[in-house]
């Protein structure tokens, strides 16, 4: 993934436990992560509030941008820098 490309370590951890905080915010269940070239494909499913409960499916691409910018928040929350 181009996030870690040119580095010698990955943050994965940082990076699924930002992942993490964001699938909880979303409340989405049934989650899957996938790492493309491009990004992190995140699926999962949350409550439609326009359908009354009704369970929806979202698909978002994480890009190295958006991971960053996650990661960015994460750190802020426990006080360490990127």
């Amino acid at each position: 993934m181009k996030l870690f490309s040119g580095t010698n370590r990955t943050d994965y951890q940082d990076i699924l436990r930002a992942i993490g905080h964001y699938v909880d915010q979303q409340q989405f269940s049934n989650v899957r992560v996938l790492e493309t070239e491009e990004g992190i494909i995140l699926q999962g499913t949350s409550v439609s509030r326009e359908r009354r409960g009704e369970m929806k499916a979202e698909t978002y691409l994480l890009t190295a941008e958006d991971l960053e910018s996650l990661l960015r928040e994460a750190y802020a929350r426990r006080g360490k820098k990127l």
